[in-house]
Order: structure tokens, then sequence, then C-alpha cells
């Protein structure tokens, strides 16, 4: 037999040994086919298997199996068999399915490279413009956007906030106060129920967490709160309670002294019949932002907002739109102390998988479209809760552990730090002067440059403690006003600050009375002029008021300078500008008998003339009563 008859032989043998086993292997693949169509798939899950034993390299009943386990929710060996296929047959048209599988979960595990490979080949075999194509197109999306997030990867560090505060087994849902000083969150253990507990902050850590108030927890689901600014005011979700519009609705109780008051439902502007949870109080807490599965929305769960209104009832909650809102699910809003920023967790919108955390801007004219916070902040897992300081430095959220769940703090990374405007706080106490009683007092924050009314809110009626936020970007007056008291003014000029901090001003008014002396510090004018500047109008119609309401009083309006220049140059200015004040009043209906004006130039300073910040001090308008 010649070496050429001899090779064709031996392959015919070859050929004929492993039809043979195939054969037999293809049988059983017949067989498990008919028990599969029949939904016998204890029967076909055998008859596969026998095929496989038969031939390994079969590459159709790993499919197969691959089918079965996926149907019974069998992730391990759904992506065990598929990936068999696939490696038997690579690039096989009818293995679709088992691309799409394996690409699907390797996103859910943030393997975004080896999903989008996979991912890629299933899209090229689908139906365009079928569920699946247009599935496979936003899980791509998903792929490109982590791949992306991923090599802009922000630098931060998260700190656990300890066994002290984390003493129960899961905690979650934290907020703080505008001073940082208080934290409240949702806490429960193994085998219980939710409620909300608070600490301090003594200075060089947390306090023990203690329950908010017998008043608010009960034996009931009590969580997922927010606190106003000064922590005096605090809305949270309660579920089956007798008063309740649906499963769960939103409450909230205000803190009078050291006591909350027993909690009163929002009512049904607010609730609805459906789940209505995850509140955010705005700083002032007159505007609420919560999230709900009602019908008439975008989605599963959207963002909805209502307004306090003067006559103290909340408006018809309205949908924030579908610019925010989306078909997924938009939860756990956060609304930054500077009162525009708002921060949500959303699987609706493009991000690294599952709940990502956004921001968008809320603006009168306009909302801007939501920004994802980016890796690591977000990754292939939930993302949901997170809370930032008023002063932009701090993040707080938890992270679930399977077993537990711990609030962690992290510092503000840079690149995040500066996409947004920071908030400033001044607190204090409310004072009489003379007697130095505790005061409650009505309380204004007012954009001095457009005139608007920022946050109206109160000192607290026992303890005359308050906390008013003032965001960068404006020039404010804050004005404590109490009846037979002279309003007082505070200025802060945060146009061009960029960074935040906190101030604690004591707050004395002075009684209506004889030889009272008052500050006027939201009255402005321009360097060695005595033109008033337009922002100075705020502080003369609130003194207007007050001596029309007053017609008895009569006053002196005096003008004072610093110690540059000559004596009779600041003598000269210091009365035009006293004398400015006196005939806008008279204009605005003040009586002329009652008020006159008087230039001290540099003759009475506060402080020594010995720096810019006391020459300030020094350049000022004062009201006495004669």
């Amino acid at each position: 037999m010649s070496q050429k008859c001899f090779l064709v032989f031996f392959l015919l043998s070859i050929f004929t040994n492993s039809y043979s086993q195939n054969s037999k292997a293809k049988d059983y693949y017949e067989k498990g086919l008919k028990e599969y169509t029949e939904r016998n798939f204890t029967s076909a899950n055998e008859y596969f298997l026998k095929a496989i034993e038969k031939d390994s390299n079969f590459a159709e009943p790993y499919f197969k199996l691959g089918q079965i386990c996926e149907g019974q929710r069998n992730q391990e060996n759904a992506l065990k068999y598929y990936q068999e296929a696939i490696n038997k047959r690579p690039s096989e048209s009818a293995f679709t399915q088992a691309y799409t599988y394996l690409g699907s979960r390797l996103l859910k595990r943030g393997e975004y490279k080896k999903a989008k490979e996979l991912l890629s080949f299933s899209l090229k075999n689908s139906p365009i413009n079928s569920l699946i194509f247009k599935q496979i197109t936003r899980q791509l999306q998903t792929c490109d956007f982590g791949i992306q997030a991923q090599q802009n990867q922000m630098s931060y560090q998260i700190r656990e906030l300890g066994s002290v505060v984390n003493f129960k087994n899961r905690q979650y849902f934290p907020v703080l106060t505008a001073d940082n000083e208080q934290l409240f969150f949702t806490a429960r253990p193994e085998d219980g129920e939710e409620n909300i507990y608070y600490t301090k902050w003594d200075g060089t850590e947390w306090a023990k967490p203690t329950s908010i108030s017998d008043n608010i927890n009960t034996k009931e689901n009590e969580g997922t709160c927010s606190i106003s600014a000064d922590g005096r005011m605090i809305v949270y979700t309660s579920c089956d309670r007798p008063d309740t519009y649906g499963s769960c609705d939103l409450y909230y109780s205000m803190k009078v002294g050291d006591v909350w008051e027993a909690p009163r439902n929002l009512g049904m502007n607010v609730n609805s019949s459906y789940w209505d949870s995850q509140p955010s109080l705005s700083n002032d807490g007159k505007t609420l932002y919560f999230s709900s599965d009602r019908p008439n929305g975008y989605g599963r769960k959207d963002l909805w907002m209502s307004k306090l209104g003067i006559d103290g009832e909340w408006s018809k909650a309205i949908n924030l739109g579908k610019l925010i809102n989306t078909t997924g699910d938009e939860v756990s809003p956060f609304i930054h102390a500077n009162n525009k920023t708002l921060f949500f967790a959303s699987d609706g919108h493009i991000g690294m998988g599952g709940l990502d955390l956004f921001m968008t801007e809320l603006n009168a004219n306009a909302i801007k479209s939501p920004e994802n916070l980016g890796s690591p902040i977000n990754s292939f897992e939930d993302q949901v809760a997170l809370f930032i300081t008023s002063d932009g430095k701090k993040g707080y959220y938890s992270i679930d552990e399977k077993t537990h769940t711990r609030l962690y703090e992290f510092d503000m990374p840079k690149t995040l730090f500066d996409r947004f405007k920071k908030a400033n706080f001044v607190k204090g106490v409310v004072f009489d002067a003379t007697s130095k009683v505790k005061l409650g007092a009505d309380i204004e924050l007012i954009d001095l440059k457009s005139k608007q009314t920022i946050a109206k809110l109160k000192s607290d009626a026992r303890t005359g403690e308050y906390i008013a936020v003032l965001p960068n970007g404006s020039q404010y007056g804050l004005y404590v006003n109490k009846e037979n008291y002279f309003f007082k003014s505070l200025s802060f000029d945060f146009s061009e600050k960029t960074d935040a901090d906190g101030k604690v001003i004591d707050i004395l008014l002075e009684p209506i009375r004889k030889d009272a002396r008052e500050v006027l510090n939201n009255i402005f004018f321009e360097s060695n002029r005595y033109e008033i500047k337009p922002e100075s109008l705020t502080e003369l119609e609130k003194l207007s008021i007050l001596l029309k309401q007053n017609p008895q009083l009569k006053v002196e309006i005096s003008g004072h300078t610093d110690d540059v220049g000559s004596d009779t140059d600041n003598q000269n200015l210091s009365f035009k500008r006293a004398n400015a004040v006196v005939e806008f009043l008279i204009k605005n209906g003040v009586n002329a008998q009652n008020i006159v004006a008087i230039g001290r130039g540099e003759t009475m300073p506060v402080v020594q003339n010995n720096n810019e910040t006391n020459r300030a001090l020094n350049r000022r308008i004062e009201m006495k009563i004669l």
C-alpha cells in the first residue's frame, strides 16, 4: 500500500470513529431537546449531560444546560455552561443568549471591558429596535461610562464612624445640622424595627447615640429622616400608622427647647395612598423633596417636591420632571444647604450599573441635566443616601456589607468639591441686650442684590438659639426682629467667596427706649461718597416701617468715619451720609419732625483704627432714640 493511500485510510478511520461517538451524543441531545420542549427540565438536563459525556466538545448541550439553569435562577451553573458553549464554538450567533447572559453578569460585577466584548457580539446578532436590542444598547452605554469613570477615578479615602456610632446591626440615611455638630440617622438591630437616633460632636468625637424622642420612635418603623439646618424641624418616614394615607407616609415634628412635639402627618397634599418616603428638607424648612411610587410619574419611583406656604400648609406635590426622573427608579434625594444643588440616586440615568449617585442644579428658570458623581463614589454596586456638609468638605453615607450596614465619612474630592457652591452658617443665641434674657425672635435672610427673601426662621423660644445658612455667591442682610425691640441687622458679603465656614454671633436686641443705639450694618456708600448704594434699600425700607409704626419715636441718625483723611473732610462726609439716610426716610413717609441727621466724623470709633478691618467697623451709620 502506498504512503498516500495509507494516509487516506487513516483519516477515514478517525472520521468514522468520531462520527460514531458524535452520533450517540447527538441521540442524547435530540432526546434532551424533546424533553426540553415539553418542559421536562429534569429529564432534559440528564440527556444533555449524557450527550456531553459522550462528546465533551459538543457545544449545543452546554448551551441548553445554560438555558435550563438560567430559567431556574441557578446563576453559578448557568455561567459555567454558557461559558463552555462559547469556548467550544466561539462567535456562534445561535449562542447569542449566552453572550448576553454572561455579559450582563460581568457588567453587574463591574468588569466593564469583558462585558462590553460579549455584549457587542450580542448586539450584532439581535433584531434592530427589539426590546433586547434596546437593553443591550443601554448596557453598552453603561460599559463605556464605567470604563471611562474608572480611568478618571477620583482619589478619596473613607473612614468608618466607629463602633460608638455604628452601634446597631444596620445604620443608614445619615443627615447633619448645618454646623455639623448633630448627626441623625436610621438604625435597626438584626431582629427589630427601624428607629431614628442622633449623636452630638463634642469637638473630638461623636457621643453615644440616643433615641431621638419617645414622641417620634414607636414600636413601628420610623426612619429615613431629614433635618432642618438648625436641627429643630424633622421630617421622616413612618409606615402603617393609624393616620396614614397609604403604606408609608411622611411626618414632621418641631423641637422647642429640648422637647420634640408629637409628630403630625404632612397631609394629603404631600402623601398619597402609595409609598412616600426618603424626604430631604431645605435648610430653611420650607421646601421638601421626596421619593414616591405614586402614579402619573415617569417611572417606578420618581422625585417629587412640595413647598410650605405662608398659611402653614404644604402645597400639592409636583413631579420634578423628566430631566431628573426616568423610566427607572429615582430615590434618596438630598438638597444641599446651598438650596440649589440636588443629589439623588438613580438607575435610569447612564451610570456604572445599578443605582448611581447624581447631582443637578435647581434654578428658577431651568434644571441642569444631572451629572454622575463618578468613581469611586459610584461603582457597580448600588449607591444611595449621600449627605454632603454645608461647607462641602465632607460626605457621609452607608455601606451595606451583607451581614451589616455601617456609616462612613470621607473628605470631599477636589474634582467634586469644585462642582457646586458651598454654604456658610452663622449661629448663636438671641438675648435681650439689657436683661440678657434669651429671646424667641423672627429672623430673615435677604439677598441684598436681588432683594429676595432667602429664608425665614425663628430663634428657639426657650433657648434663643438660631442657625442661618448663607450660600456663597451674593451679599446678604440678616435681620432679627421682635416686637418692642429694634431690629438687628448683620451684613455678609459672600459675592466672591468660594470656600465656606461658620460664625458664632450672639445677638443682643435693644428694647425700644430712650438713648438706645443701634448700628445699621446694611447701609452702604462708595468710598469717599455719600450716595446710597442699591444694596442699602432693604435696610432703609425696614427702618422706614419701624419709624412709621412707632410715630412717637424721635431718633438721631449719625454718620461715622475712620481716621483716614482730615478731620474736616471726615466731619462733612459723615454728615452728608447721615443726611442722605434722613432724606430717604422722609421721602418714604417718616415724619421729618421726628428725625435729625448729625455727623460725628472720626470722633467716636468703636474700635482702634489700626487695620482695615477695624476701620471698616468704624465707618458706619447709627440710630439713637432721643
